[in-house]
């Protein structure tokens, strides 16, 4: 995934956030114990957030304690003693989904860009291979998904004519899957498997729109200026279709996480649930509006609504 996920800091009290630092630094340990040293590079808000929803649905009581952190052992950094599975879980799809989406971004950029993915993807292979004997279902899951990936923009770019939900559907159909597996319980999967669906659709649109001036630079692969036939010189001079294709994709992503919230609420989050209720009600907000105004611009106004 790609970390858009993530907390809004200064809306958290200091033990919240001291709770989700505990899991972000347990999944940093996790990492490193079954990828290997390198792979705490890899370490993501969006695997943090989808550890603690396991453990909160696990309905085990947290249990943390005070240890060194690993890369700089000057520092102290909380650990979770809670639902093991919960880690190597997410370490594992950390490094499975690093390696696809190396392929995916080999696949839709130019010569210079391709050879360094390229020589990234020979430790990315090393890093799969540790994950797939884990979980090898996920493994399989991923290839079928970034296939129907590669299918869906293929037959986008061939026809010239592209439906921007169609090319959400692989994201959010392996979120859907992997989103399920969070919990034992049945009640809880026909939950996660909705909120998964839509927070993967939430995830393509924002990678989409976040990337747009960048995609439209390098000459890669992005459908939103694929559905609007954007240039580089939209970008540049911002014309209309530029501002329409921003909005566009705005009222997607909105609809998007407001289906995923009305899921979200069904679910029993416990001691959690306000770490939860900061992510998905400030930090999802504030990724999408730093993706349509980065914080060093300023843009046309665009509603931003999650509710």
């Amino acid at each position: 995934m790609f970390g858009y996920i993530r907390i809004y800091k200064p809306q958290l009290r200091i033990c919240e956030y001291e709770t989700y630092r505990s899991v972000y630094c347990t999944l940093c340990r996790y990492l490193g114990k079954q990828l290997g040293i390198p792979a705490r590079l890899l370490l993501n808000y969006d695997y943090t957030f989808m550890a603690m929803l396991m453990i909160a649905l696990s309905g085990e009581k947290p249990c943390f304690e005070q240890g060194r952190c690993v890369v700089n052992p000057m520092k102290k950094c909380g650990h979770c003693r809670t639902n093991a599975e919960a880690f190597r879980y997410t370490s594992a799809l950390t490094g499975i989904m690093f390696y696809y989406k190396l392929k995916d971004s080999i696949a839709d950029s130019r010569a210079g860009r391709r050879m360094l993915y390229r020589t990234l993807q020979l430790y990315a292979s090393h890093v799969r291979r540790k994950a797939r004997k884990l979980y090898p279902e996920e493994d399989a899951m991923v290839s079928q998904y970034i296939t129907r990936q590669f299918d869906a923009e293929r037959r986008a770019k061939e026809s010239g004519e592209i439906i921007v939900d169609e090319l959400c559907e692989p994201t959010a159909d392996v979120l859907s899957a992997f989103a399920e597996r969070l919990s034992q319980k049945e009640s809880d999967k026909v939950v996660l498997r909705h909120f998964g669906y839509f927070m993967g659709r939430w995830i393509y649109m924002i990678d989409a729109l976040d990337d747009l001036s960048d995609d439209l630079k390098d000459g890669s692969f992005n459908p939103l200026a694929l559905q609007f036939g954007l240039t580089a010189d939209d970008a540049v001079n911002k014309t209309e279709r530029w501002e329409q294709a921003r909005i566009f994709g705005n009222d997607s992503l909105n609809m998007s996480v407001a289906e995923a919230v009305r899921y979200y609420e069904l679910l029993d989050l416990g001691e959690f649930k306000p770490i939860a209720d900061n992510v998905m009600y400030l930090g999802v907000s504030e990724a999408q509006r730093n993706a349509l105004f980065p914080p060093d611009k300023k843009g046309a106004e665009i509603q931003i609504r999650i509710k």
